[in-house]
C-alpha cells in the first residue's frame, strides 16, 4: 500500500482548527488494488451527546444508517448491507464491523469497515475493492480492518 494525497477539501485543511465536518485522516491504495482510509468526525455530527460510546448510538444496523454515506462515498441503499456485527477489543472500546456491497460506491464496491467511538470523536477506518480485486483481496482487507485501533 502507498500513501496517497488527500486533497483540502477532504482532509479539513481548508477550515482549521476544526472543522464540524468528517475529514479524511489518511488513505492508502494497493499496487495491485484495494483502499484503505481513515474518516474521522467530530462526534457532534452524529449526536449532541457528550462522553458516550458507540453502543450509545444504537446498534450497528442503527448507527449505519448515519454513517453509510462517508463509507460509500455516496447514498447508502438498503440492500448494500452484508453483514453487521460489533466486539470489544482489548483497548476496552467497542467497535462496529460493516460489510458493504454497494456497486455505486465512489471507490471500490465492496468494503469493509469498522467503526468506534473515542474523546469526542467518530472513526471510520474502511477498506475497499473493485467487483474484480475483491475475491484476492478480501482476506488482507478485512484483517487490515480487524487491526485497526483507535
Amino acid at each position: 500500500m502507498v500513501e496517497q494525497k488527500v486533497a483540502n477539501i477532504a482532509s479539513g485543511n481548508y477550515c482549521q482548527p476544526r472543522c464540524d465536518e468528517p475529514w479524511t485522516e489518511v488513505i492508502f491504495e494497493g499496487t495491485t488494488g484495494g483502499r484503505v482510509e481513515l474518516i474521522v468526525a467530530p462526534l457532534q455530527k452524529l449526536t449532541p451527546r457528550k462522553n458516550i460510546k458507540v453502543e450509545d448510538l444504537g446498534t450497528p444496523e442503527q448507527l449505519l444508517q448515519r454513517v453509510g454515506n462517508y463509507i460509500t462515498g455516496t447514498y447508502l441503499d438498503e440492500d448494500a448491507l452484508v453483514s453487521g456485527t460489533s466486539k470489544t477489543l482489548d483497548d476496552g472500546l467497542t467497535y462496529y464491523y460493516y460489510e458493504l456491497n454497494a456497486p455505486y460506491a465512489k471507490v471500490g464496491g465492496h468494503s469493509f469497515t469498522a467503526c468506534t467511538v473515542k474523546g469526542d470523536l467518530a472513526y471510520l477506518f474502511i477498506t475497499s475493492a473493485n467487483e474484480k480485486q475483491w475475491g484476492k483481496l478480501e482476506g488482507s482487507l478485512k484483517q487490515t480492518v480487524e487491526s485497526f485501533r483507535a
